[in-house]
């Protein structure tokens, strides 16, 4: 269909407004007084059932919301975050930044000038800070995800009571209602999910009727939009787009075999996919990266996980040290090496110490200079680039710049001793050669001091040897094996530095390192190098790197992140304690009322949940089965609604899920809070099709009492733990225990 065969006939002017008087002749003048013909008109349905939902969802959010007056939980964090764009101060966090910039913008609306340390839970906000502004874009966020899923559930076709029911599950849990009420993510990702689902629907709907009209248009933008928001959130955004992806891809696959569509009008609607929900969203997500690192020009705590080149890109910190510093590499360079690629950033290093001379293994030692990676700037940081043929460590003047290719040794300034490997099993790692430092660096020894430099990047930053720029592999020139970090740390006698190796694999990696902070060598003795190493005068200046390798370095470090940042909690948990509610978080305490916060959701909403899985995919078993054997008992209509529930609420619930059992990072049980939404719309659309399928009245009217008599019993919960919601009164020992109703959840019971 064309879009002016879908664009809506004008109305006439009694259809207008409502007059039954003839039409004027066009070709008669026109008359003073004489009405106009009205050219559009606009009309707004307003529901009230979701304008009520949305108030009261808004009451539970807002009720006393500046109380607790002190930092709950991961506030410590986000509100740090916050306060780190009012300062222009670079920070770390392996999230998209763009909750965390709305939450930003909140607190610049509020005037909050971001001096706040937030430094622990529990601690008292200041004046300063402007809690309740803070707090009312998650509550705002958290509130208007009620009405929009009640929209939600009404275009899958379902019954206002069944939208009615979907919305209160969300009222009435206390753990989604907890997370909306503080300075966290989880409120505006699942708004912004369930707008993505929407939008996917009205979309899918228009494409049905009327491809390629003005409403198709916008509501393919509003798909691509709002799952780059989801996506800029938090990343289990992902799943929620790759949901959305999925059906749209099914779609598109189901209109291929069909005649109505030529191969131009299908070429037509793939390139108009792939613009709105993927050229469009991308450029989207790296606006939102181009505004949080234009915002975060200053160097901070979080500046030394970045890369030399990124910390020299940002105001203060590493760019005053570096600054004016030499760019060429030379013989008589003192310089320090970072490892690169290490998701903690450490510098090669050596002390004095040796290695011991046999290790637990009952392995033998070389017992010479150990030679680490050390993760802070210390003197012993420093190392000498010398040139093998000549005795002196002082640069030539006129400098001879170190190439890709040339043969070097590499001094430790503070020992004098000469960087070295040798057919010796590591440490801790005995599949490859142990580095040390033993040899002074007056004595030849060619085949166990030399280093052959390979410049990686070369094509890019050319042959010398650059600060900074240059990714360098020093390969050991006897043994050709590579210079690396193993990432593993040495034990007691090693100051659990992290061990550094040689490696055969080459072209990895963990053997790419680059120099960062650089001074030509002057002086000949030691005494002279040591002051040197305080000092040293400004010579070239090290340009910025751009927008592009800032965004990619950071985008690899935040999803790689986790990868090592393994450790245990108190009140960690596993997947398997999520569906069954095993685990609860302790947000906050008053140590002195002993008033407490817990994150614990509504634990009849959440069995029910687990339940509603289970029993919705044994229909669907039971429905393809009897569907095989030609026997359907529910018309074509309903198997088509409720295979669609499944596919979006179903499916989306396995997406947010599962992952999980694959991650190894330390996981809390707000992570769940995206799966359990699914989870609970799913209850819902259930409830509906379960009631459909009863043909007995009498059956329906059971049906109907047990589930009033389950709704209230949800609600009686949601209000018996109401008090370790909002946290606003002193709990005495009876009440905990009377809350205790599982044995592994942990609450605080007072001393008295």
């Amino acid at each position: 269909m064309s879009l002016a065969e879908c664009e809506e006939l004008p109305l006439s002017r009694d259809q207008v407004d409502g007059s039954s008087e003839p039409e004027a002749n066009p070709s008669e003048p026109h008359h003073v007084g004489a009405k106009q013909q009205k050219l559009f008109t606009v009309t707004t349905d307003i529901d009230l059932m979701q304008c009520l939902l949305f108030a009261v969802a808004l009451s539970t959010r807002l009720f006393y919301l500046d109380e607790p007056n002190s930092i709950v939980f991961d506030e410590v964090h986000f509100g740090r975050f916050a306060a780190m764009y009012s300062k222009n101060t670079f920070y770390f966090d392996v999230h998209p930044p763009l909750g965390k910039l709305m939450l930003a913008a909140a607190g610049y609306w509020a005037g909050f000038d971001g001096q706040f340390d937030f430094d622990r839970i529990g601690s008292e906000y200041s004046s300063s800070v402007p809690v309740w502004a803070l707090r009312f874009l998650p509550a705002l966020c958290g509130s208007l995800l009620v009405p929009v899923s009640y929209q939600l559930i009404i275009e899958l076709g379902h019954s206002s009571w069944t939208a009615l029911l979907a919305s209160c599950f969300l009222i009435f849990d206390n753990a989604i209602l907890t997370q909306s009420r503080f300075m966290l993510m989880e409120a505006p990702l699942l708004l912004f999910t369930s707008i993505t689902l929407i939008s996917y629907l009205k979309f899918q709907k228009a494409n049905q009727s009327c491809p390629f009209s003005l409403k198709w248009f916008i509501w393919l933008f509003s798909t691509g939009v709002f799952m780059t928001m989801t996506v800029s959130t938090k990343y289990t955004g992902i799943y929620a787009s790759l949901l959305v992806l999925i059906l749209i891809t099914r779609d598109f696959w189901r209109m291929l075999p069909l005649s109505t569509y030529t191969q131009g009008i299908l070429w037509q609607h793939f390139f108009s996919r792939l613009l709105f929900l993927v050229v469009i969203p991308s450029s989207l997500y790296l606006a939102v990266f181009y505004l949080h690192l234009g915002l975060l020009n200053k160097a901070g705590p979080h500046d030394d996980i970045m890369s030399s080149a990124f910390q020299s890109s940002l105001q203060g910190g590493l760019s005053s040290i570096t600054k004016g510093q030499p760019l060429i590499v030379s013989y008589g360079s003192q310089v320090t090496m970072r490892h690169t690629h290490s998701s903690k950033p450490c510098w090669l290093h050596s002390h004095r110490h040796v290695y011991p001379l046999r290790y637990p293994d009952e392995r033998g030692s070389s017992h010479q200079q150990q030679v680490t990676c050390y993760s802070f700037k210390d003197v012993n940081n420093w190392w000498i680039i010398k040139d093998p043929k000549k005795k002196g460590l002082a640069v030539d003047d006129p400098i001879r710049p170190v190439q890709h290719g040339d043969v070097v040794q590499i001094v430790h300034g503070m020992s004098s001793r000469a960087l070295n490997s040798h057919d010796v099993a590591a440490p801790v790692s005995p599949q490859h050669q142990e580095v040390t430092c033993y040899i002074d660096y007056n004595i030849s020894q060619p085949t166990q001091n030399l280093w052959k430099v390979d410049i990686a990047n070369r094509n890019v930053e050319g042959d010398d040897w650059k600060t900074i720029k240059s990714q360098v592999r020093l390969i050991h020139l006897n043994t050709t094996q590579a210079l690396k970090v193993s990432g593993k740390q040495l034990p007691d006698w090693g100051f659990f530095q992290y061990e550094v190796v040689t490696d055969k694999q080459i072209k990895h990696a963990s053997t790419i390192w680059n120099v960062e902070e650089h001074r030509y060598t002057r002086g000949q003795d030691e005494d002279e190098r040591e002051k040197e190493l305080k000092s040293a005068p400004p010579e070239t200046s090290i340009q910025e790197i751009g927008f592009f390798a800032k965004f990619w370095e950071l985008q690899l470090k935040m999803l790689f992140w986790n990868a090592d940042a393994e450790r245990e909690h108190r009140y960690s948990s596993s997947p398997y304690d999520w569906p069954t509610l095993d685990r609860n978080i302790a947000y906050w305490m008053n140590a002195k009322t002993n008033a407490q916060i817990h994150l614990l959701g509504n634990i009849v909403l959440w069995l029910s949940a687990s339940v509603a899985v289970v029993v919705s995919c044994l229909l669907l078993i039971t429905f393809l089965l009897m569907q095989r054997r030609n026997v359907m008992p529910i018309t074509s209509d309903a198997w088509q609604m409720f295979t669609t529930d499944i596919e979006i609420f179903l499916g989306g619930y396995l997406l947010h899920f599962l992952p999980f059992f694959l991650t190894d990072s330390t996981l809390f049980l707000h992570h769940y809070l995206p799966a359990l939404y699914f989870k609970l719309m799913l209850i819902a659309v259930l409830i509906e099709h379960v009631y459909s399928f009863i043909w007995s009245p009498s059956l329906r009217t059971v049906f109907k009492m047990l589930v009033i008599v389950w709704v209230t019993a949800a609600i009686n919960t949601f209000m018996t733990f109401l008090p370790i919601t909002y946290g606003r009164h002193s709990l005495s020992k009876d009440l905990i225990r009377n809350l205790q109703w599982k044995d592994s959840w942990s609450f605080v019971l007072p001393q008295s």
